[in-house]
């Protein structure tokens, strides 16, 4: 797993997330908001980049974040679009939905 370039210039901690890091991020964003996001780990006392901080709370801990099995309705949707754009990334098909 490769590091972001902004780690390089900086010292900073690198790997696995600690809870107690977690816990610092999440109160400071719910207090503060994020803002500029390289100014969030020396606001909040941590040892990352911000890079590292914005990908931390926009994968894993954001409230909104949906987790574990797509519902009955999710799934059909999801079959019922991929019947209509296939298996294309290309975004130009999404407007024939609408």
């Amino acid at each position: 797993m490769g590091h972001h370039s902004c780690c390089n210039k900086q010292k900073v901690k690198r790997g696995l997330w600690s809870p107690e890091e977690d816990e610092k991020l999440i109160k400071y964003i719910t207090t503060y908001g994020h803002g500029c996001w390289s100014s969030v780990p020396k606001l909040a006392g941590l040892q990352r980049c911000g890079k590292s901080c914005r990908l931390r709370w926009i994968n894993y801990l954001r409230p909104d974040l949906k987790r574990g099995s797509f519902s009955h309705q999710e799934a059909a949707l999801i079959l019922e679009l991929h019947s209509i754009l296939g298996n294309s990334n290309c975004l130009e098909n999404l407007n024939s939905v609408s």
